[in-house]
């Protein structure tokens, strides 16, 4: 099929559009989530530098989600931009109509759903993996690791503050920890601390020229000790990568009667059928007169898009609590999707035009 001038112009009014939309809509969510594992590390959830593979596993997670609404709102902008500037009135007067549209529309739409389609088979279950190992390492890290200078911070059952690090080397100066074992509270005010190995391997956060009180205020026996060294021993966490659905191949999915992981299996499918849908559905609804304005339909296509979004949410959620029968799935909500494509396609006309340029063309090619 050879693409014509105005195959290619429409094609690229789409593509910059829809990219731009993805841009600005990445830049949002992102920003939030920016903040969010900023605070995440700040209150030593996280360390800094998981921070960078964090993000990149949320880049991935909103990118597919987006590109569905992206190329929706991109296709309603570049034809609401063609009809309110009057060039669509031009190119139909040269005789090309909605089935003609759809050329340079698929060109697009085909793409975004196969590259979205290979993104979810294949590349999803990695980066599910390399997230769950990532959280799986931090956990397993000594709380002494995720430490934050100039806060209060939880190590095991106690809390420690250090006033300032020394250096990168893990060594700070003047430290406040405070425990409670046997009924007691210990609390110790050292100049520093290091750490330290013994001959079997065992780790141990000393503190240097400190004081240790142990005893609760106002008792008898409350006692105040000075030493050069005191060891705490630090003990490493064995915490296992927990594997969920979203980790699986689609193989594995495939012969899983698990009501979890085939909904996992279905969403993978359900992702890049929606994105061809919403691309027919966007046609008719980005038809707007000149006197109109741009944005006439923008909210009615995105009411449909979040009640077509949610109900394949909603799908999804009644196949792992088998309120559905998992061949039901999630194909009803792509039915009523298609309907409505079907009624939005014959109220603007645009199912007719289809339908006689078909009938022409068939005319045609029967009189030769």
């Amino acid at each position: 099929m050879k693409l014509t001038i105005i195959d290619k112009y429409i094609a690229k009014e789409l593509l910059t559009a829809s990219l731009s939309v993805l841009f600005i809509l990445l830049v949002i969510v992102l920003s939030t989530e920016v903040v969010h594992l900023l605070s995440w590390v700040s209150q030593g959830i996280i360390p800094i530098n998981a921070f960078l593979s964090y993000l990149f596993n949320s880049l991935f997670e909103f990118s597919v989600v987006l590109i569905p609404l992206s190329l929706l709102m991109g296709i309603l902008l570049a034809f609401g931009r063609l009809y309110r500037d009057s060039e669509m009135s031009a190119i139909m007067s040269a005789g090309i109509g909605p089935m003609q549209w759809y050329r340079p529309l698929m060109l697009i739409a085909v793409p975004a759903t196969i590259l979205l389609l290979l993104l979810l088979l294949f590349v999803k279950p990695l980066i599910a993996q390399q997230r769950a190992y990532i959280s799986a390492e931090i956990r397993s890290q000594a709380d002494v690791d995720t430490l934050l200078a100039g806060q209060f911070n939880r190590a095991g059952d106690g809390v420690l503050f250090l006033e300032a690090e020394a250096d990168k080397s893990k060594k700070a100066n003047r430290v406040f920890f405070q425990q409670h074992r046997d009924g007691k509270s210990h609390v110790d005010l050292a100049a520093g601390t290091s750490t330290y190995y013994d001959n079997e391997g065992q780790r141990y956060m000393m503190m240097h020229e400190g004081i240790h009180y142990v005893g609760n205020a106002g008792d008898a026996d409350f006692r105040i000790i000075k030493y050069r060294e005191y060891g705490l021993h630090v003990s490493k966490k064995r915490v296992q990568a927990h594997l969920s659905e979203s980790s699986k191949s689609v193989s594995q999915l495939w012969g899983s009667s698990d009501p979890e992981e085939q909904a996992e299996l279905q969403w993978r499918f359900t992702l890049p059928l929606a994105t061809i849908i919403v691309a027919f559905m966007a046609l008719p609804l980005s038809h707007t007169d000149p006197r109109g304005g741009r944005y006439a339909k923008l909210a009615l296509a995105l009411i449909l898009y979040l009640v077509y979004s949610n109900l394949l949410s909603v799908a999804s959620t009644w196949i792992v609590q088998q309120k559905v029968p998992v061949w039901v799935g999630t194909w009803w909500v792509h039915i009523i999707a298609i309907i409505i494509t079907v009624y939005l396609l014959k109220r603007s006309g645009y199912l007719w035009e289809l339908t006689a340029g078909r009938k022409a063309v068939t005319g045609a090619q029967n009189g030769s």
